[in-house]
């Protein structure tokens, strides 16, 4: 699922890729060619990193999609600090080389933004956590810990909007570890050490049994 607000490559990479282009035609057009060479592969390099690659959401209306490329660190039952509650917390650990688009899990409103951790256990390190709530009234946690030290983090998503599933919901450049922090009757469908991509694979899946 894309928004057509979003071109293929992350607009915050422009602040990379954009000098490094201008500078490699400068030596192009007045010095030698063979003197831009390693800016154009910096600029390649680049927009790898800074991509925002297409995802196929599956079909699955109860279903929790991964908010990043990463690996599954823990999936476990742990005191929710933001919305005061037992819920099964989920890690990711980002990877380096995937993409840094982060996802909403699933479609809902969000209800609030928190960018500290109420308890004060990562000190100052900075964070993005959004409470969002499905329409059948499921309440999910989505936190982002970015990697970049001291990098604040901006939703493209305001409290009181809806996210999509799947909808590219933030970015983190370099990575981020992220925590979703989900109903306890949850049935997760990850074990740690996975791997998963945005987007496309379901990590969890709500409980509305009868």
């Amino acid at each position: 699922m894309r928004s057509r607000h979003y071109p293929v490559l992350a607009r915050q990479g422009l602040w990379f890729i954009l000098p490094l282009i201008g500078s490699a035609l400068y030596l192009v057009s007045f010095h030698h060619w063979a003197l831009s060479l390693p800016l154009w592969t910096a600029a390649a390099a680049a927009g790898f990193l800074f991509r925002d690659p297409g995802r196929r959401v599956p079909a699955k209306p109860l279903g929790l999609v991964a908010p990043i490329d990463g690996r599954i660190v823990t999936v476990q039952e742990a005191y929710d600090p933001y919305l005061e509650r037992k819920a099964c917390c989920l890690r990711l650990n980002g990877s380096v080389t995937g993409s840094y688009v982060v996802r909403s899990p699933m479609e809902g409103k969000l209800l609030k933004q928190w960018y500290a951790v109420p308890s004060g256990d990562t000190a100052s390190r900075p964070v993005l956590a959004t409470w969002i709530q499905s329409d059948e009234g499921d309440d999910i946690v989505l936190v982002i810990f970015p990697k970049l030290a001291r990098s604040r983090l901006r939703s493209d998503i305001a409290p009181g909007e809806r996210s999509g599933q799947g909808m590219r919901f933030s970015f983190a450049p370099f990575g981020a570890e992220v925590e979703i922090w989900m109903p306890l009757d949850t049935r997760t469908e990850v074990q740690p050490g996975q791997r998963v991509q945005s987007g496309s694979d379901i990590i969890g899946t709500l409980n509305h049994a009868p």
